[in-house]
């Protein structure tokens, strides 16, 4: 599937092009992310905005938005202080 494949040439100051093709890169289908890999990701996406314990609970009350009565709380917790 090409959505999922990551394709990257790099040339060098030498000439040299250094190619790498990955079919199904993180993230895809076929090699999904963990949630692990998820937390790992928002973290380094948001911290530096809410904060590690404010990006904590936001991902703690992702993970049960399914039982949720509204999004008033995970809105209010997505919002810089």
């Amino acid at each position: 599937d090409v959505l999922s494949a990551a394709d990257v040439v790099v040339t060098c100051k030498d000439s040299r092009k250094l190619h790498l093709r990955v079919e199904h890169a993180i993230g895809s289908l076929q090699h999904p992310m963990t949630d692990a890999d998820l937390a790992r990701k928002f973290h380094g996406l948001v911290d530096a905005i809410l904060g590690a314990a404010r990006a904590d609970e936001l991902i703690a009350h992702s993970m049960q938005i399914a039982s949720a009565e509204n999004l008033r709380s995970l809105a209010a917790l997505a919002r810089p202080a």
